[in-house]
């Protein structure tokens, strides 16, 4: 953690510190912190169990051409059409037997490669917090993404903390430690999935060298 400058390393602690309580089933990142890799064959696939995923129009095409599937039989469906949430992302992937309808028999994703944001981003996640109240703030994704960017260059933060946060069911945090450069990478790809996801076009790779982040939760295509 030498590389990171003191008053952004008191900032996160202490931000995080102060908002910990509401995010029980996290924990904070920092450079350092054991990177991610993803547990295929021991992981039994948390995620895929515990979550509904939303999906806006240009993830649903994403899946729809990836995989050769018409939508409506990935996503929630009532009387042969997909259900529309009055949401950003209005659509849900369906569900079969307590989990997602694209996990398979051996525990992978059958359309990894057009899997939506949400999973992409898993197992990270961003949370910030305003220094005047040492609250989240939630909803104004533009100040947070700045926050996020100005942190991962290592410009002067503002009025919000942006921390990049990992859950503690993933088994897959069992990397080597990330470097400051990785930290900065993740937590800037992280900030952008999860809040301008029909922007982002996916996570790119690590750089050579600096696995800092490895995925390996693919499967074959249906």
């Amino acid at each position: 953690m030498a590389g990171m400058d003191r008053a952004t390393l008191e900032a996160s602690q202490q931000a995080w510190e102060s908002v910990e309580g509401r995010f029980g089933a996290y924990d904070l990142v920092l450079p350092g912190t054991p990177s991610f890799i993803c547990q295929a064959e021991s992981c039994t696939a948390h995620c895929c169990h515990a979550f509904s995923v939303n999906l806006g129009e240009r993830e649903v095409e994403h899946l729809a051409r990836t995989s050769g599937l018409a939508p409506v039989t990935f996503l929630e469906s009532e009387d042969g059409a997909p259900v529309a949430l009055p949401l950003a992302q209005p659509y849900l992937l369906a569900r079969r037997d307590g989990n997602c309808a694209l996990l398979g028999a051996n525990m992978l994703c059958t359309q990894y490669e057009g899997r939506p944001a949400a999973c992409r981003l898993y197992p990270h996640f961003v949370v910030a917090v305003d220094c005047d109240t040492w609250r989240p703030r939630y909803g104004d994704t533009q100040a947070i993404l700045a926050a996020a960017e100005a942190a991962a260059s290592g410009r002067p933060r503002g009025a919000l903390v942006p921390l990049l946060v990992r859950h503690t069911a993933c088994p897959g945090f069992t990397g080597p430690p990330l470097t400051e450069e990785g930290w900065r990478a993740l937590l800037l790809e992280t900030a952008r999935l999860q809040l301008a996801p029909e922007e982002e076009s996916g996570w790119p790779g690590p750089e050579p060298g600096a696995p800092d982040r490895v995925d390996a939760r693919s499967g074959p295509s249906q």
